[in-house]
């Protein structure tokens, strides 16, 4: 169970990226349409950059008990 926290938080801000698509359907101007894509985008590099980290700290992890091992 470790950094079931920062999953929490990737799901949280996965929900402000789909509430930013409904604020971009919805917009009456520029402003708010531009807003909720950029809440979207933001929400998807940030959800992807997450990723990634955890998939680098798992091999940083595996490395190391690797070489302990031998």
């Amino acid at each position: 169970m470790e950094n079931t926290g920062r999953w929490i938080v990737c799901g949280l801000v996965g929900l402000t990226g789909i509430l930013g698509l409904f604020l971009a359907a919805g917009a009456v101007d520029g402003g708010f349409y531009f807003f909720g894509l950029l809440l979207f985008g933001f929400a998807v590099v940030f959800i992807f950059a997450n990723v990634k980290n955890a998939f680098d700290e798992a091999e940083t992890t595996a490395a190391t008990s690797d070489e302990q091992a031998v």
